[in-house]
Parts: structure tokens; C-alpha cells; sequence
């Protein structure tokens, strides 16, 4: 979620300084920090899953997931861009 905060300089600077000595995003060193003082953890609830959705595990070798069936061809690709309209 996007929202716009106002934090005083020295918050930002803290958090920024640690955003950039961990390489991590502004927003995770923020969050943290609010779990921490509210919750009493830094753990990141993970994102809601719906039940229907079956994960595709890593086939050994391969960088995405790989899932049953064929592949498509260029040609049925097209033509579902165009049925949707899109270039």
C-alpha cells in the first residue's frame, strides 16, 4: 500500500541510513520498525494466499515455475492480444 507520511528529519535520515547500509527499500526499514513497536516483533505478516491457488514448485534447473501442460505458440499469443485489444 502506498501512503504519503510526514516524518521529522531526523526519523527519515535514521531510516534512510539504515535502508541504505542493509540495501533494503525505505519502506521495509519503516515497517519493520512499526511491527517492532507495535506488535513486538519485526516479522512481516506474509500476503494473504486464497486457498484455490496451488503454488508451482522450482523444477531443479529452472528460475520460474514450470506448469503442467504445453507451451504456447507465438501465434495463439497474438491472437489473445488481440481478442483483449492490446498491441
Amino acid at each position: 500500500m502506498q501512503i504519503t507520511i510526514d516524518l521529522p528529519d531526523e526519523a527519515f535520515a535514521l531510516a534512510d541510513a539504515v535502508a541504505k547500509k542493509e540495501s533494503r527499500s525505505l519502506g521495509s526499514v519503516i515497517a519493520e520498525s512499526l511491527f517492532k513497536r507495535l506488535r513486538g516483533t519485526s516479522a512481516v505478516a506474509p500476503p494473504p494466499v486464497a486457498e484455490d491457488i496451488q503454488l508451482v514448485p522450482l523444477k531443479p534447473g529452472h528460475r520460474f515455475p514450470v506448469s503442467p501442460g504445453r507451451p504456447i505458440t507465438q501465434e495463439e499469443l497474438d491472437r489473445l492480444l488481440e481478442e483483449d485489444g492490446l498491441p
